[in-house]
């Protein structure tokens, strides 16, 4: 098996369902997907790069090949931004206002599907004699129709399903065209003040969908499905977006109570839903769904995207990380690794298995090397981070700054010194951002951080994130832990700001330094009386007892964080793994196993002085005298 055909589509579904063909390939379907289609939730909630949009447009796709069945894809254009949020009429309050123009759009689009329906039904390419609508049988339903038509032509929209204007022309329309004159009614409200056209365009609309309840229930085999996506591009964390936001959902909702056969699909991102308040929330949360991932779901997304790329249908999951993958990243499995790079989405799998493959292309491997991995995820790094600021800009803009209050320092962090940190920087982020002071309090903050990923916390002796654990953060999360995406980019990858141990074969030093405290027979402590020693028939391996002695102690360490214990074992486990690899080669040649014992001791006396910087430990403590034996064993 090579990577010369591996890959894994692109980042984005809108590209990625048009050119490379991969979502289409290989979706996945899930609950959610049954859901919609069954109409049991019809608001479809998730943070960027969830997999909504991919979710909307595979729906659109596959909805569209069912029999009597005909789908809609709603997406307002960046363009009309503001002149949604500032659309206001006059006799109604501005959330009603907005409502209106998702009322006008959908019951629009419920035209169109009528006309679309009959059309199909009786096998027709055009409406040049209507009167020839044999197949029904009340004449009231032929001349009903009729009118549907022309209202449509009236009103200047196409009858075409996958045609959309411009929400600015269709306000301009509602605004100052929209008529009901073909169905020979007329519902305006006298008054020759404009204190009414709100009130005069929501009595339009009572009318157009009462009038289309009537003519639905002759096409109940049908099924017509309203899809509602991309609504963040007209959003911008104002009380009009808001309003926008709101008057979209309760026009959804009230399609959906009214039509017996035509469903109404939002798809919205999850922070923005979380901050809207309003009156009848509460009626929405049975419609909700979340799109979230499980760890163990995730990694089909690439599973089955890499079976579409390399045409090979026959590639289970262990397979494809021990051929394509090096099986371990320092004694972690590769795919865990991964995995434990992304905020659980399939964007950020997709593009840092992308990554990945593409650095060891660009090196000639025939597979994907750990080195690879640790090349992509330094510029993965830098990508989320800075994906992560651009998405929430708006909502926090001023994140960037916080951020930095994390870069050169371990990524666990005792709370308490967060706060004091933070403390002395607060005062000046109030008076850069006037307009968001009352964000800056510790616990504000921290829920901000947690909630967008950021940061995880330690629960219970794990080390749980938002997508693990949708709660806020309490008083009793004492531990904070900045989410392994963002480490490289903030150059914190230490959880105690000790550089990772590195095997004595891949450091580039002189040996020279060494050799000649080995021949002196001096302690790597400094201050033990140096004295030359004999040297015992392969002494590593009461060394390497030691370690192990070691190792399982700080496993069973309840009061250092769990991250801390995770590095610190991994770390010990390499080592232990390096003097393995010594033993078996050994000839009876001491000088390049005590290279290795001095490059052990070395990192130990430096993770021994952070532990007691943060607190993690003192000079009484068992694992400070366990290492101190340790330092002081000059030979074995």
């Amino acid at each position: 098996m090579t990577i010369d055909n591996l890959y894994f589509g692109k980042d984005d579904a809108e590209t990625d369902f048009k050119t490379t063909g991969l979502l289409q390939g290989s979706f996945l379907k899930t609950t959610i997907y049954e859901d919609i289609k069954s109409r049991r939730k019809s608001l479809v909630l998730g943070r960027k790069g969830s997999g909504k949009s991919a979710l909307c447009l595979m729906l659109k796709k596959e909805l569209s090949l069912e029999d009597n069945t005909y789908v809609c894809l709603v997406t307002p254009d960046a363009i009309s931004a503001d002149e949604i949020r500032q659309f206001q009429m006059n006799g109604v309050n501005e959330q009603q206002s907005k409502k209106l123009i998702w009322r006008y759009i959908f019951l629009v689009q419920i035209c169109k599907f009528l006309l679309e329906a009959a059309r199909t039904k009786n096998d027709w390419s055009s409406y040049k004699d209507n009167s020839d609508w044999d197949w029904i049988d009340d004449s009231n339903l032929t001349h009903a129709l009729n009118k549907i038509r022309s209202f449509l032509v009236e009103n200047n929209e196409v009858d075409d399903l996958n045609f959309q204007e411009n929400f600015w022309k269709i306000i301009s329309k509602i605004k100052s065209k929209f008529t009901i004159k073909a169905f020979e009614q007329s519902v305006e409200i006298q008054s020759n003040s404009e204190s009414c056209e709100g009130k005069n365009l929501d009595s339009k609309l009572e009318f157009l969908a009462s009038y289309l309840q009537k003519i639905i229930q002759y096409f109940s085999e049908y099924k017509f499905y309203i899809l509602v996506d991309k609504v963040d591009e007209i959003w911008d964390n104002d009380i009009s977006s808001d309003k926008m936001v709101i008057g979209l959902l309760m026009a959804a909702k009230q399609i959906n109570q009214i039509f017996d056969n035509t469903f109404c699909t939002v798809f919205l991102r999850s922070d923005i839903y979380e901050q809207l308040q309003f009156f009848d929330k509460d009626k929405l949360r049975g419609d909700e769904v979340a799109v979230t991932w499980t760890q163990e779901k995730l990694p089909e997304v690439i599973l089955e995207r890499a079976r579409t790329s390399t045409k090979n249908k026959e590639i289970k999951s262990v397979n494809f990380w021990s051929e394509y993958f090096t099986e371990e990243i320092n004694t972690e499995k590769t795919s865990d690794f991964i995995l434990s790079h992304t905020l659980m989405r399939p964007r950020d799998i997709i593009q840092l298995c992308n990554l990945c493959v593409d650095t060891a292309r660009r090196e000639g491997g025939n597979v994907v090397e750990s080195k690879h991995i640790i090349q992509a995820i330094d510029v993965y790094s830098n990508w989320k981070l800075n994906d992560l600021t651009g998405e929430y800009i708006i909502n926090y803009p001023f994140l960037n700054d916080l951020l930095i209050l994390f870069s050169n320092t371990s990524y666990v962090i005792p709370r308490q010194r967060f706060e004091n940190v933070f403390n002395r920087v607060s005062t000046a982020l109030k008076e850069r951002y006037a307009d968001y002071k009352n964000y800056f309090s510790i616990d504000t903050i921290l829920n901000i951080l947690y909630a967008i990923g950021f940061i995880g916390v330690e629960r219970l002796g794990k080390t749980v994130f938002y997508y693990n654990d949708a709660r806020t953060v309490e008083d009793s999360d004492n531990i904070l832990i900045v989410h392994s995406a963002f480490r490289s980019a903030l150059k914190c990858t230490s959880s105690i700001d000790v550089t990772s141990y590195l095997p004595t074969g891949e450091i580039n030093n002189n040996p020279s330094r060494y050799l000649s405290e080995i021949y002196r027979g001096r302690a790597a402590t400094r201050g033990i009386f140096e004295i030359t020693k004999g040297i015992s028939e392969n002494p590593f391996i009461d060394f390497r007892i030691k370690l192990e002695h070691f190792r399982k102690k700080v496993i069973r360490q309840e009061q250092f964080p769990v991250e801390v214990v995770s590095e610190i074992s991994r770390n010990l486990s390499v080592m232990i793994k390096e003097i393995d690899e010594f033993i078996e080669d050994y000839d009876g040649e001491d000088i390049q196993g005590e290279i290795i014992r001095m490059n052990i001791i070395r990192y130990l006396r430096k993770l021994r002085e952070k532990l007691k910087e943060i607190g993690f430990i003192s000079s009484e403590s068992s694992i400070d005298n366990q290492l101190e034996k340790l330092f002081i064993s000059e030979y074995f």
